[in-house]
């Protein structure tokens, strides 16, 4: 038996109202050059074709499953795929999105059975344009601590172990466009990420994530890299989010308790220093 067939994986897929691109994303996923993976769909009680279209698909292809029911955001669906899932990798893809070809989940399973990492991910393709992109632009390549803080990693090029999910706990709800972004620094600052340089998707503009500005989060970012990071944000990788940490220090609407803000002030201070001798 092929080693990689032994490697099970989870896709969930949020919807809502998504029947003109449903299709084609399922397409993608039953078009792969291998076995051993399941769907699930996490439906926000869509009003229209888009629950058809599902158990239209599964007539024939029983490893697609679903639910439909109100939820509190996308993220709180991608919260109830992890529930249900029973592969051994966790790989979210939107509704909208499509696998870049036939391949892919043989790529990563086959990886997958090879490395010591919980978390594997590889670049996508952005497909339409607005204020950060253009079209048919290869994103975002390799991460190192510096791009982490201040960048999202693309959710639909990352695969992580389920195991991840019972060390770091689910998205966080109070963060309404980037609890992805969230959780991928909360597991940054304690597991190994692998950068595997294929392309794992066609990530489609203008989703939730790329039209939402998360007001709280960018609030938060300087008291969460505190937490996450601890005395780590005195290293020179976060020069250029010193003012994220100033604010953690001194806003009025930061989490931190005194100690804490104070921490984050010398931190300010010591990076602010040594930038004037970069």
């Amino acid at each position: 038996m092929d080693k990689a067939s032994t490697v099970s994986i989870s896709i969930i897929i949020p919807t809502y109202n998504a029947q003109k691109t449903l299709r084609d994303c399922l397409e993608s996923i039953i078009k792969q050059d291998t076995t051993g993976f399941e769907v699930w769909i996490i439906d926000a009680e869509s009003t229209d074709e888009t629950i058809s279209i599902v158990e239209e698909y599964k007539l024939n292809h029983p490893f697609i499953h679903y639910i439909s029911e109100g939820d509190d955001g996308i993220y709180d669906a991608m919260n109830k795929g992890i529930l249900k899932c029973n592969g051994d990798w966790i790989y979210f893809l939107g509704s909208d999105d499509i696998l870049y070809n036939n391949s892919v989940l043989s790529k990563i399973k086959t990886h997958a059975k090879q490395t010591s990492s919980l978390i594997i991910y590889g670049n996508v393709i952005m497909r339409g344009k607005n204020q950060w992109n253009l079209d048919n632009v290869v994103f975002n390549g390799e991460y190192n601590l510096e791009k982490m803080l201040m960048t999202n990693m693309c959710h639909q090029s990352i695969f992580y172990h389920k195991t991840i999910f019972h060390k770091f706990g689910n998205y966080n709800l109070d963060y309404i466009s980037s609890a992805d972004q969230d959780f991928n620094l909360r597991c940054y600052a304690n597991t190994t990420f692998e950068y595997l340089d294929i392309i794992i998707a066609n990530f489609f503009v203008g989703g939730h994530s790329t039209l939402v500005e998360d007001i709280k989060f960018n609030q938060d970012r300087g008291a969460l890299w505190l937490r996450y990071f601890g005395k780590r944000i005195f290293n020179k990788s976060f020069l250029s989010a010193r003012l994220y940490i100033q604010k953690a220090a001194f806003s009025l609407s930061s989490p931190l308790n005194l100690i804490e803000r104070f921490y984050c002030l010398i931190a300010y201070l010591k990076l602010k220093i040594q930038s004037i001798f970069i």
